[in-house]
Formats: structure tokens, C-alpha cells, sequence
């Protein structure tokens, strides 16, 4: 049996793929290779002031769940365009087309997104591009 795990986020280094750097990064925070959890995976994104990610679909049964931190954003998802802010919680069914746009061009935008189970490789590009370029999928910043 795993034990307890507790994690800072400000802690955790940022990860952002490639050419992306200046616009979304994400933190690992809990999964099977920090806690020893098969069962959730819990991530910190942060979209910057004014930018937008390009999107993304997860194949089922990846379900994927944002709870809102700060700031503003549109989520574009399945055609439909939603209004989230601070206290939004979301949920996105896989098969799920989704993507956000951060409304402010001072702020950022930061959610927590969980996971049930960890993903396959394939299921969730930015996990997988973590995990080649560190080896693991989670860092801490005294770490380096």
C-alpha cells in the first residue's frame, strides 16, 4: 500500500512543451511516480495572460476534471464555448474535444486537472513529453 504523499506546488518545477514555454506550463503532482497513486493523476497548468492552447481530445475512459484556481478563460469544448473562473469545476468526458482561452492579458490562469488512473502512452501528449524529457514525470525545483 502506498503511503500519504504531500506535495507544494511552488515546490514542483514547471514543465512546457517545446515552443510553448511562454505559454502554458504544467506541475505534476500526484501520480505513480511521486506517490506511488495508479488510481488519480493531479496536474497544476497555468495558462499565461492572453495566450491559448491549441487543444486537445483524450481517448476514453479518460475522463478529465479542471477545478479553477484564478483568473478567467474561455473552454471551447465540443463546439460550445463556456465562461470559467475562480470556483468553476468542469468535467470533460473522454473523446472530448477541449481547449482554453485565457480572457485576461495580465493574469494568469491556473486550474488543478485530475485524472482517474494514470494514462497510456498516448493518452495526454504533455504527461508523455514530460516523461522523455525528465525520465519521470515529476521534479522539484531543490532537485535540480
Amino acid at each position: 500500500m502506498s503511503q500519504g504523499t504531500v506535495v507544494k506546488i511552488d515546490n514542483v518545477l514547471p514543465f512546457s512543451p517545446p515552443g510553448f514555454e511562454r505559454i502554458y506550463s504544467s506541475k505534476m503532482l500526484i501520480d505513480v511516480y511521486n506517490s506511488g497513486s495508479e488510481k488519480i493523476q493531479i496536474n497544476h497548468g497555468t495558462l499565461k495572460a492572453g495566450c491559448k492552447t491549441e487543444g486537445a481530445v483524450h481517448p476514453p475512459p479518460h475522463d478529465e476534471v479542471y477545478i479553477v484556481l484564478s483568473g478567467e478563460a474561455v473552454l471551447h469544448m465540443d463546439g460550445v464555448d463556456y465562461d470559467i473562473e475562480k470556483g468553476s469545476i468542469v468535467f470533460i468526458p473522454g473523446g472530448t474535444f477541449h481547449a482554453l482561452t485565457n480572457k485576461s492579458a495580465t493574469d494568469d490562469f491556473e486550474i488543478i486537472t485530475v485524472w482517474p488512473g494514470q494514462p497510456e502512452p498516448g493518452a495526454n501528449e504533455v504527461y508523455d513529453m514530460r516523461k522523455e524529457t525528465w525520465g519521470t514525470t515529476y521534479k522539484e525545483i531543490e532537485s535540480l
